[in-house]
C-alpha cells in the first residue's frame, strides 16, 4: 500500500491531506504562490507562528467553554 493509499485509507490522514490542498488553494488565490521560506526571517516566520497559535488558543478556550456549559447544564 503507497503512502497515498495509507492517507486515502485513514479518515484523520485524509481529513488533514484535506485541510492542506484547501489551505495552500487559499494561499495561492490571496498571494500568487505557496509559501517560500524566503519571504520571511526566522524571527518573522516565528512572529507569525505565534499569532496563529494565539488565534488557536482563543478558539480552543470558546470550544472549552461550551463543552463546560453543555457538561454543566447551562446552555
Amino acid at each position: 500500500m503507497t503512502i497515498e493509499d495509507q492517507i486515502l485509507a485513514n479518515p484523520v490522514l485524509r481529513e488533514v491531506n484535506e485541510l492542506l490542498q484547501n489551505q495552500t488553494a487559499k494561499g495561492l488565490a490571496k498571494y500568487g504562490k505557496t509559501v517560500n521560506p524566503m519571504d520571511y526571517t526566522t524571527i518573522e516566520w516565528l512572529k507569525h507562528y505565534r499569532e496563529e497559535m494565539i488565534d488557536g488558543a482563543v478558539y480552543a478556550t470558546v470550544v472549552i467553554r461550551k463543552l463546560e456549559e453543555l457538561q454543566n447544564g447551562t446552555k
